[in-house]
């Protein structure tokens, strides 16, 4: 009898546990989320559509652009929830600043993963390097 009244508070304290997390953990939610690159803007940011496949995935697309249309990011493609912390995007990624990369268009089309780590409010692109190199990175995030 005690081992099934552990067993059956262990069940009740795991459940609680779980709960709670899930009800803290950031959501992929369908609709408009805010969108930036770092040397554009984050107090002016661009949005993304994201809706919800029937296979469990997520379209986004949208943007970010400079005041002057310039310089600007763009995202398009499919997105698989790995965990509400953890995005695996496929599809295509596009930066321009005119003081990045002599002012070229930096291409990434693959897989690759956002990740909201700590407080932040924001998952944030992992494979951050610009095409110029030399330890030139983008800030890509999507806002909850």
């Amino acid at each position: 009898m005690m081992k099934l009244k552990l067993t059956w508070s262990l069940l009740v304290a795991l459940l609680i546990s779980y709960n709670s997390f899930a009800q803290s953990a950031p959501k992929l939610r369908e609709g408009k989320h805010n969108f930036t690159l770092q040397w554009i803007s984050w107090d002016h940011p661009g949005k993304v559509a994201i809706t919800k496949n029937t296979d469990g995935t997520y379209n986004i697309k949208g943007d970010q652009y400079s005041a002057d249309k310039k310089d600007f990011v763009t995202i398009d493609g499919v997105i698989k929830v790995q965990t509400p912390q953890e995005l695996l995007f496929t599809g295509s990624i596009s930066t321009r600043y005119s003081g990045v990369n002599d002012g070229k268009v930096c291409d990434k089309k693959g897989t690759y993963h956002f990740l909201a780590k700590g407080a932040r409010k924001y998952w944030r692109l992992q494979e951050m390097d610009n095409c110029e190199g030399n330890n030139v990175v983008d800030y890509v995030d999507i806002y909850f």
